[in-house]
């Protein structure tokens, strides 16, 4: 929504990945010998046949949590296609235990180097992130942002980068 759509149907520019996969190098450490492309349709299809596509998962979530694996939703607040206030709104919906929990958590402010790069709301393992100045791929649109989400979130540590809240009395 806040850029030209410039690289055809995604708008994403994936040269650079092309340009690597596709190098004789990493072909052969890869053991592949086919041209690399990305969305390719004819695989597309394939996936939808199988019964692969738009697929609820969303009711698996709460056995995950059950089973104390965290879980981080995410999106990004320019994309159209998988829009932050449906995603957090399904989030919030979501039966399980810890719900009225997590819908009364807040939405506190994410940063990195000293910049709001975010919202994040979590509770009891379960965090919903909408992150600022994203699209549809936030680690093309934001790549120190999601990789800070993606380090922080695999390490335990999501709520390092929360900022302290002044509570006055």
């Amino acid at each position: 929504m806040r850029l030209p759509c410039e690289h055809g149907l995604l708008c994403y520019d994936f040269g650079m990945i092309a340009a690597y996969l596709n190098g004789p190098e990493v072909q052969k450490q890869l053991g592949v010998s086919r041209h690399w492309e990305s969305c390719n349709m004819m695989v597309d299809v394939q996936f939808v046949q199988a019964g692969d596509w738009m697929v609820n998962y969303q009711g698996l979530i709460p056995d995950l949590l059950a089973d104390g694996i965290k879980v981080l939703i995410y999106a990004g607040d320019q994309d159209f296609i998988c829009n932050w206030l449906g995603n957090m709104k399904w989030t919030q919906k979501l039966d399980w235990p810890h719900r009225a929990d997590f819908n009364v958590a807040p939405n506190r402010d994410y940063e990195l180097n000293g910049e709001t790069v975010a919202k994040l709301r979590t509770s009891n393992g379960f965090s919903f992130m909408q992150v600022f100045n994203a699209g549809h791929m936030v680690p093309m649109d934001q790549p120190a942002v999601a990789l800070q989400m993606f380090t922080d979130f695999t390490t335990g540590s999501l709520g390092s980068h929360v900022a302290s809240e002044i509570i006055l009395a």
